[in-house]
């Protein structure tokens, strides 16, 4: 299931479309469910509600078996426990309401550490101490995954992911030649395990250490919205945004750099994002459609292609991103799409 931000019943229709749910409003026993990652902040007009949709959604997820259940961290789950640790809900609200006014250097002085206004305005608008402390549960609970490892319908192992993997992650892993989903997933796994151990201490005293994914995934701080695993977007670098591929912090990645031979499957980029800043890449199919879809951006050799659905399976060397965010929150649950595996790994 890619990002699902949207609200709580929206989410269910969808499942009952698919013929995922069961009993109860559970899933179906014979029943799988992976959800990418971003739970949170599908609403910025109506910020409380979505925070509490949010809330319950994450939750439903874990009452469910972590076999049956599978919950990928994505830079909106992250957050809560990264830039926004420090906010009680008093304290957003009134970042919120001053990131809104429009007055950049009040907003600045007022709250020096958030890296920029839209951060509470917009991006982590529905923020709440709930979705910190359900976050921090899960986080301990080992139940938030880096990685996993799938086997798509054509028999390929795929890496899955918030937002892929690069040749940077790799490098910063030590691991550059690394082709193997599964050792891939297995380091990444080890990372998040790691940072968990560093703050579990602090979390369970009750005092708010933030979590640090550091130099994988960078917080935003003063000044710098974050980048890298979490927050990255493939990008035509062509476009005029060179400040946006920042090695330390990057926002956006050329797909040219994802790692040859590797199938990948990941949300946080929905369809219109990836029509504008991809641009030259996208096939002409592709600009039928505004929003929502599963679609496959491919690299073979020096060629980049983007379009909807999933391309047949790539020759070797070849590296497919397997695009799910189907921005619930735009369309209908009923074009909404779940990218069917075999199995997971």
């Amino acid at each position: 299931m890619g990002d699902p931000q949207a609200p709580f019943a929206k989410v269910l229709e969808v499942l009952d479309r698919h013929r995922a749910l069961g009993a109860g409003g559970r899933l179906a026993p014979d029943v799988v469910l992976v959800s990418i990652g971003d739970h949170f902040d599908y609403d910025q007009h109506d910020p409380e509600t979505a925070g509490k949709e949010g809330v319950r959604l994450l939750r439903w997820l874990a009452d469910h078996d972590r076999e049956q259940a599978r919950i990928l961290l994505g830079n909106h789950d992250a957050s809560r426990v990264m830039e926004l640790i420090d906010f009680d809900d008093a304290a957003f609200a009134a970042a919120r309401t001053l990131a809104r006014a429009g007055d950049d250097r009040a907003f600045a002085a007022a709250f020096p550490a958030v890296p920029t206004p839209g951060t509470v305005a917009r991006d982590y608008a529905s923020y709440s101490t709930a979705q910190r402390e359900l976050v921090i549960e899960l986080l301990l609970a080992g139940r938030f995954q880096l990685a996993l490892v799938a086997e798509l319908a054509d028999g390929r192992m795929a890496l899955v992911t918030h937002a892929g993997v690069t040749a940077r992650e790799l490098a910063l892993l030590e691991m550059s030649d690394a082709r193997d989903p599964l050792v891939i997933a297995a380091t990444l796994e080890r990372v998040l395990r790691d940072a968990v151990g560093r703050v579990r201490a602090s979390w369970e005293r009750g005092q708010r250490e933030p979590l640090s994914l550091e130099p994988l995934h960078r917080a935003g701080v003063a000044g710098a919205e974050g980048g890298g695993l979490l927050y990255h977007r493939p990008s035509n670098p062509d476009r005029p945004q060179p400040a946006a591929f920042s090695p330390t912090r990057p926002r956006r990645f050329d797909p040219r750099t994802l790692p040859p031979g590797v199938a990948q499957v990941a949300g946080h980029s929905g369809h219109a994002k990836c029509v504008y800043e991809l641009g030259d890449w996208v096939r002409p199919g592709a600009h039928a459609r505004a929003h929502g879809g599963i679609r496959t951006l491919r690299v073979a050799g020096a060629t980049v292609s983007y379009d909807l659905g999933i391309a047949p399976a790539a020759q070797p060397g070849d590296a497919d991103l397997i695009l799910i965010d189907g921005e619930l929150r735009r369309v209908p649950a009923s074009e909404f799409a779940l990218l069917e595996v075999l199995r997971l790994l």
